[in-house]
């Protein structure tokens, strides 16, 4: 009589158990860096905003507004809330939320510097942004893995 196995054997689970670890070994480091890249995007739209703002007053008032850094506190990995203040206010721009960068615009005579940096992983290297009349918002930090 011959018997017929159903199933799978331990060695062939034993195999697909391997490949699943390995494969999570590689999406995990993955995922995480796709998380924290998530995570800083926020700061170039908010840079590009905030000199959108500034070309738009230039364009109405034949100037450039001084923006102090705001919200006040230090970013960090988690969402602080915006506090306004009135330079963002006369340039008419607040982002949609809470925020994880900290934002700022110096103007001079003939052009604007916008900044922005943030700690969203919380290690205590910023990720810094920035843009002028003329360049978009760019990351300043020389080493593109900082977030």
């Amino acid at each position: 009589m011959r018997r017929i196995s159903k199933g799978f054997s331990l060695v062939e689970l034993m195999i697909v158990v391997a490949i699943i670890g390995i494969l999570a070994a590689i999406a995990i480091p993955n995922f995480i860096t796709m998380q924290l890249k998530a995570k800083r995007s926020e700061l170039p739209g908010n840079v590009d905003g905030i000199k959108t703002a500034e070309l738009s007053y230039d364009a109405a008032f034949d100037a450039y507004v001084t923006a102090a850094a705001a919200p006040t506190s230090a970013p960090s990995k988690a969402y602080r809330d915006w506090t306004t203040n009135a330079d963002y206010t006369k340039l008419g721009w607040k982002p949609d939320g809470q925020v994880r960068g900290s934002y700022q615009a110096n103007e001079a005579t003939t052009d604007f510097t916008v900044t922005a940096s943030c700690d969203v992983d919380g290690d205590g290297d910023f990720a810094n942004y920035s843009a002028t009349t003329s360049i978009n918002a760019t990351l300043d930090t020389a080493d593109a893995n900082v977030y």
